[in-house]
Order: structure tokens, then C-alpha cells, then sequence
């Protein structure tokens, strides 16, 4: 990667592109993975945050939903966000 680019390595997945914009959105509102997983009242672990985030783990439709709603973020934008990112 040349160091003179500033930006993000383009995920190699739409899973991974998610995780990013999970990431960024979860980052933007300044909480740590806990402070987001209390936000889903528990129902999704920091450890499955952090899986999402890194693209390691891809995530179901409901756990979308439910850290989309907690981040209060719509899950069509990131759905097209995603899209523009692999250039679909």
C-alpha cells in the first residue's frame, strides 16, 4: 500500500464494507464497543461487534437491524453505502 494514499484499503467483502460502516457510524457517536453493545440492551456482545467491524464474521439481517436502530443509522444507507464501496 503506498503511504501517500489516505484512503481506506477497499474491503474485499460486503460484509467487510459493512463492519467498516458499522465501525465508522459506532465511532462518529464516540462509544466504545460496550457502550454500543449496553445500547442493544445486550443482545449483541462487544466480541461479535468487534467480528462484525473487522469483517471477520458476517452479519445476520436481525443483528443489522438491531445495531442499525442503536446507532441510529438507516440500514438502506448502509446497504448502499456498502454497494458504493465495491462499486456495484
Amino acid at each position: 500500500m503506498d503511504p501517500r494514499d489516505t484512503h481506506p484499503p477497499r474491503p474485499a467483502s460486503f460484509a467487510a464494507a459493512v463492519g467498516n460502516i458499522l465501525r465508522e457510524a459506532r465511532v462518529r457517536q464516540g462509544w466504545t464497543r460496550a457502550e454500543l453493545s449496553e445500547r442493544t440492551t445486550g443482545l449483541v456482545a462487544p466480541s461479535s461487534i468487534s467480528s462484525y467491524e473487522s469483517g471477520h464474521r458476517a452479519i445476520k439481517v436481525e443483528t443489522l437491524v438491531t445495531l442499525c436502530a442503536a446507532l441510529d443509522v438507516r440500514i438502506e444507507s448502509v446497504f448502499r453505502a456498502a454497494e458504493r464501496r465495491l462499486g456495484s
